[in-house]
């Protein structure tokens, strides 16, 4: 059986997607009135989820793929899974997203839960999962929109979406991890933070130096509260013993 491998799913997400422009105006009811959204991050990462679903599903199923979604507490937003008898393949699949600033960033999950122990959290025990990818979603917000009463409720196609210009980005997850927390206290991985959108791409974090990137990614995150006060760049990372077994 043929399995999905990043470079190919990338190819195909894109391929099916290549007319979107992943904007909506809102929530509409039976009656084909409309429900305006603002560009709220929260919000937006529930309408991403939402619109990438049937394409995840398109894919997968191709090679026979199993897609199930995980609550709004659970990891991660999608799994694929692959299996005869026994589990051949197994993919997370997690909908990040931000809005257009001068320094962008994410936050990729919790590190004090399935990282630390194997079924906290996690739809399937981590050991299970194959891989782990990113498809981030960067937009640009507008100006805040009117808001409506009963009265003027506007109808599909008499309001605008609140935000423009997405972007999107598909990546395997250890290499776009970096060094530091995210989201202030909260115990988050948080991602490398960049300039330009486009960036996110191409642009390789501190664990891609290492021949077990993933390895050393998580290594570092179920340790963090050991490194973080002696590792603050690459260099750090690199030449520190505890990562020699990674390289």
């Amino acid at each position: 059986m043929k399995k999905l491998d990043l470079k190919n799913f990338s190819k195909d997400f894109f391929n099916l997607t290549k007319n979107w422009d992943w904007e909506i105006e809102g929530f509409a009811d039976k009656n084909g009135y409309i429900y305006p959204i603002d560009s709220d991050t929260k919000v937006l990462s529930t309408v991403f989820e939402r619109l990438s679903s049937p394409v995840l599903r398109t894919i997968g199923k191709q090679l026979g793929y199993k897609i199930e979604i995980a609550n709004q507490t659970t990891y991660p937003d999608f799994t694929l899974t692959l299996s005869n008898k026994n589990l051949l393949h197994r993919i997370a699949i997690d909908i990040k997203t931000t809005y257009l600033k001068s320094t962008m960033s994410f936050t990729l999950g919790a590190y004090n839960s399935f990282l630390k122990n194997n079924t906290k959290n996690i739809l399937y025990p981590y050991d299970t999962y194959d891989e782990h990818w990113v498809i981030g979603f960067i937009y640009e917000q507008k100006n805040n929109l009117k808001e409506y009463d009963l009265k003027t409720m506007p109808k599909i196609g008499e309001t605008e979406c609140p935000y423009k210009n997405v972007f999107v980005f598909i990546r395997d997850k250890y290499e776009i991890c970096g060094l530091r927390a995210g989201s202030g206290n909260t115990k988050n991985i948080g991602s490398i933070k960049l300039k330009n959108v486009k960036d996110f791409t191409l642009a390789k974090g501190p664990f891609t130096q290492f021949a077990k990137g993933k390895n050393a990614c998580d290594f570092y995150w179920v340790n963090y509260g050991k490194y973080k006060k002696h590792i603050s760049n690459d260099k750090d990372l690199i030449s520190h013993k505890d990562f020699n077994q990674f390289k």
